[in-house]
């Protein structure tokens, strides 16, 4: 027969409400101190009471979801996840999604209602929800001799199921009664679906029924004698050690799943390992191949530097040739040595010598004088022939020159065209300036996602 999420709800509801004022009564809102690795849950009261804690899971605001404990086995103690995965395999049984899936988003009451159903298949009826962080908190089932309940009687169970119904949990109240009766160990007779009698060891009750809900409750005759009753309370306490049979064997089962899961983590982990270092080895196979083609381009370029200066000629500046004018004498010839300098020291065979000076007689004089006389006639006879071939040298001079200089414009000058001398400074930080900048290249796991952290 299958079951619905709120039919668990409903089975579980009184019995759960009863629990949880026991376990007020017992911290009287104490500190409490929980550690799964023990695992404990230890209440910080005038008298330390430590039960057994089993995680369910955790709903985080920031997250927006719930999460089972048994998505990820491994991070906590068999037992601690025991019962969620006895919830779990109660969900699958009866087709709950709600306990099968590992995460779900988050809405009003949805942990208290998870918990509730899962109280209905592990026989653990009492829970706590501690804050994990913020934002986060991690919903417990607690179980230990200190939440052991007396024998059920009927002014009790009244008050619960008074105190349980002011919340508008229960959907089916006539499945809630009968389940609680059941698990509490008391006796519960349907004289018709409108009216049930309970008997306790204190007396009766009859509840009435309108429409699936309780009408009215009133004080009646017990139906069944003390013998029945302790049958009813075995009943009870065998179904509870059968719910807890099955934990512990769900314990066996957490234990071989976590082993898989942790060697299939490991595996992907190992994985992950072998692929970030294969990228990492491919990108540095990269880098080197880049750095040696650089290499391989910076060397061909120095070698076409270095074979610059054979294989293209460096034009020079052609020497001037001068040419030979009749009429006209160059300094050159003059001075041939005129670029050796003047303090040169005397050559290593010079011999000393000495200077005299003389002076001409009268007769030497008068033959002189008369001599350039002649000279002079001479001359003068031929001054105009002379004037005539002065003219055609200069003129053939000039045509010469013209020529040359034709030539010379003609020709790209190697040297700086006269002017002002350059600004050296101004042109080397203008350069500087015009030069441009060359920018440089700059060449959550379980626990975070389950805590919220």
């Amino acid at each position: 027969m299958t079951k619905t999420l709120q039919d668990l709800i409903d089975e579980s509801i009184f019995i759960s409400t009863e629990y949880q004022a026991r376990l007020a009564e017992i911290s009287s809102g104490s500190e409490w101190t929980v550690d799964f690795a023990a695992p404990s849950f230890t209440l910080q009261s005038d008298s330390s009471v430590t039960l057994t804690p089993y995680l369910l899971g955790t709903e985080s605001e920031n997250r927006g979801s719930w999460i089972w404990s048994w998505q990820e086995l491994g991070h906590f103690p068999d037992t601690v996840v025991s019962a969620a995965i006895q919830a779990r395999e109660a969900g699958a049984q009866h087709g709950i999604s709600e306990l099968t899936t590992d995460e779900l988003v988050l809405s009003d009451g949805l942990a208290r209602r998870l918990t509730l159903a899962s109280k209905a298949v592990t026989g653990l009826y009492a829970h706590y929800p501690v804050t994990a962080g913020a934002g986060v908190r991690a919903w417990i089932l607690v179980d230990g001799e200190a939440l052991e309940l007396e024998a059920p009687t009927v002014n009790r169970m009244g008050r619960v199921m008074a105190e349980s119904l002011k919340n508008n949990t229960i959907v089916n109240q006539q499945r809630a009664v009968d389940s609680y009766a059941r698990l509490r160990g008391a006796h519960i007779a349907w004289d018709t679906e409108a009216t049930a009698v309970i008997t306790a060891t204190d007396g009766a009750l009859r509840l009435w029924f309108d429409n699936g809900k309780i009408s009215g409750i009133e004080g009646a005759e017990p139906s069944v004698d003390s013998h029945e009753l302790n049958r009813c309370a075995q009943h009870a306490a065998q179904l509870r050690e059968k719910m807890t049979a099955e934990r512990q064997e769900i314990e066996r089962i957490a234990a071989a799943e976590a082993a898989q899961q942790i060697t299939a983590r490991e595996a992907a982990h190992d994985a992950e390992v072998r692929e970030r270092a294969e990228a990492e080895a491919q990108a540095q196979a990269k880098a080197q191949e880049v750095a040696r083609l650089e290499a391989e381009a910076r060397e061909q370029e120095n070698e076409k530097k270095e074979e610059l200066p054979s294989t293209v000629a460096t034009p020079q500046p052609e020497t001037e040739t001068v040419e030979d004018v009749e009429g006209v004498t160059t300094t050159d010839r003059v001075y041939p040595h005129a670029e050796q300098p003047y303090d040169q020291d005397p050559s290593e065979n010079a011999e000393p010598g000495r200077v005299t000076t003389s002076g001409l007689s009268e007769e030497e004089l008068v033959s002189e004088s008369k001599e350039s006389e002649d000279r002079y006639d001479s001359s003068a006879e031929s001054e105009t022939a002379a004037e005539q071939r002065y003219e055609e040298a200069e003129k053939l001079a000039q045509e010469d020159v013209e020529e040359e200089l034709e030539t010379e414009r003609r020709r790209p000058s190697p040297f700086r065209v006269a002017g002002s001398a350059p600004d050296l400074e101004a042109e080397r930080a203008e350069a500087d300036t015009e030069k441009p900048v060359k920018e440089e290249k700059e060449k959550k796991g379980f626990f975070s996602r389950f805590f919220g952290l």
